[in-house]
């Protein structure tokens, strides 16, 4: 299977008043033709950073990516130019942030704001820009298109401006799409049908995306597969239907066991004990060893990436398993 994208040893520094910290430390992964892959994990283990050096948006003079590459459709974007990335923000890769009413801008009408990619990126008239704008607004389902282009965006409720955001992204019909909790702070009905929306998207435009969610429910339901990330490093990466039948990592379990249950309403909500560590405080070797109860004297040194038949796992317990892996720095 073609991968549209590969990031392969990815690491990110950030400079701080306390010095020099790595959101991403050693990253890889692939997105297939095609694909929706899930990333997963609490707030702070690097999802959103890793969204941001893909995109090239990472923040100027306080980060940079170094050390891996980033290959989009075979191209080592890792370290284009900015008129470079601009070329392909937006049209051939493209990205729904977390908060529409603030990504939106005020000042400019739904219109302004959508023709802008379509200026850019194609040599399309007015007037045909304008009847793309029509188009792609009654393909995310939201009504009156022809009153919405002349509006603001405060005059939206939430669920319509994801949808404009849905919009703006995928106008200009980009082969990746990276969706960072794209239905973060809607009401579930309104979820449902952001949820909908994408799968129908990818299916008529065969388009790959990346949705990345703290929302376990929200994976089953739209990705092919999970990664689940935890300090920047990802700690296991499985087909969906292995992840949720067969976890590995310690982490994964913890997740998964923190979902609401219908039939155990009654009981106790499991969570996972502490929280995520400081990127200027990270525990020696397994950096989940301060959290998880399954930790051994081994967990104070870094552990493999073990690789087994049906996913990865960066965890001693299945070191005596692996089929073939890295050191796991």
């Amino acid at each position: 299977m073609k991968n549209i994208l590969d990031v392969s040893n990815l690491e990110v520094e950030f400079q701080t008043r306390r010095g020099s910290v790595r959101p991403l430390r050693g990253v890889s992964f692939q997105v297939h033709e095609g694909e929706t892959l899930g990333i997963v994990g609490e707030s702070g283990c690097g999802k959103s950073v890793t969204s941001l050096a893909v995109m090239g948006l990472l923040p100027r003079g306080k980060s940079e990516i170094s050390r891996g590459q980033v290959l989009f459709e075979g191209q080592n974007i890792t370290h284009l130019k900015e008129r470079d990335k601009r070329k392909l923000r937006g049209n051939k890769m493209s990205m729904i942030f977390q908060e529409p009413m603030t990504s939106l801008n005020p000042v400019f009408t739904i219109g302004d704001q959508l023709s802008q990619p379509l200026k850019k990126h194609t040599r399309l008239g007015n007037k045909e820009i304008m009847v793309k704008i029509i188009e792609m607004l009654k393909l995310v389902g939201i009504p009156r298109p022809d009153q919405i282009v002349q509006q603001y965006p405060h005059q939206l409720s939430g669920g319509m401006r994801q949808r404009v955001m849905i919009c703006l992204a995928i106008i200009c019909k980009p082969d990746l799409l990276i969706a960072d909790e794209p239905t973060t702070a809607l009401d579930v009905t309104i979820q449902a049908q952001i949820i909908n929306l994408l799968k129908k998207i990818k299916h008529e435009t065969n388009m790959s995306i990346i949705f990345i969610t703290h929302d376990l429910g929200v994976v089953a339901e739209i990705c092919d597969r999970v990664i689940v990330m935890y300090t920047g490093q990802i700690v296991e990466e499985a087909d969906v239907r292995t992840f949720f039948n067969h976890p590995k990592h310690p982490y994964s379990k913890g997740l998964l066991a923190s979902m609401p249950k219908e039939d155990e309403r009654k009981q106790p909500l499991m969570t996972i004990r502490g929280h995520v560590p400081s990127l200027n405080e990270l525990p020696s070797g397994c950096t989940f060893s301060n959290r998880c109860p399954m930790a051994f004297a081994k967990c104070h040194v870094a552990p493999p990436t073990v690789h087994l038949k049906e996913q990865m796992c960066r965890c001693w317990l299945y070191a005596d398993e692996q089929e073939g892996g890295s050191d796991g720095k």
